[in-house]
């Protein structure tokens, strides 16, 4: 008998307790929104996204799809799939804490380089994966331009990456050209001269037989001393002096 009665107890106070959690979530649900918390992650120097088109996100993600004015309003699972929908968005993270915040925290697409074919202008992630341009903001990173194909992206992407942590490359390669033999030419600061670099394949090897002809050579007559510095043959550089 006394077992009995303690199960009906229990049994009470989960149905006590269910009645208080559901009555506490609907009181939640019913709040209004009284702040949306965006962080958007490298925003100091990337603004492919900003917070007013968060904003307009998560209106349209809303459950009534126009306008999210309470709790109930926002589709957490939604609004995360459609911010990550977004060209420039590689994460989203969205949640509502007990105060009735909504969270919001996007990572926005680095661009590693920008792409100009013949047919299409894009950037390439560090992942290789291509994505657009912005109306909103241009990016400054090195511009590779020629007949590039998909399976080049990401040596691409490897070489520049090469060179963006370099202080000498960073401040002298310009540009990059795919030329019409199939292979890549590296352009500089200083018109009429440029480097013959090849394939991009041996990068570091030739990268740093560049660094060490600029520090014996380069260094005390300049690169305009030259009109073609060649790193395309195995382990040497041939410099054409003008």
């Amino acid at each position: 008998m006394k077992l009995k009665y303690r199960l009906l107890k229990i049994f009470l106070l989960i149905i006590f307790l269910g009645f208080l959690m559901n009555f506490a979530i609907r009181r939640h649900n019913n709040k209004n929104i009284d702040e949306i918390r965006i962080h958007v992650e490298n925003s100091d120097r990337i603004r492919f996204i900003t917070n007013d088109m968060i904003k307009n996100i998560i209106d349209r993600s809303s459950k009534n799809g126009t306008k999210a004015y309470k709790i109930k309003d926002i589709d957490i699972i939604k609004t995360e799939y459609n911010l990550y929908s977004s060209s420039f968005v590689s994460q989203s993270n969205v949640y509502i804490d007990l105060d009735g915040v909504v969270n919001v925290t996007v990572s926005q697409k680095i661009p590693v380089v920008r792409v100009k074919t013949p047919k299409e202008e894009f950037y390439l992630d560090k992942n290789g994966a291509p994505f657009p341009l912005s109306s909103n903001f241009s990016f400054p990173c090195i511009i590779a331009t020629g007949n590039i194909q998909p399976d080049e992206y990401q040596k691409l992407v490897n070489f520049c990456q090469l060179i963006s942590v370099d202080n000498l490359f960073k401040n002298h390669i310009i540009a990059i050209e795919k030329d019409k033999r199939k292979t890549y030419n590296l352009l500089l600061n200083i018109e009429s001269v440029y480097i013959e670099y090849g394939e991009l394949e041996n990068n570091h090897q030739k990268l740093t037989n560049l660094k060490e002809f600029y520090k014996q050579y380069l260094d005390y007559v300049g690169f305009d001393a030259y009109k073609k510095i060649s790193l395309k043959y195995d382990n040497q550089i041939v410099a054409t002096k003008k």
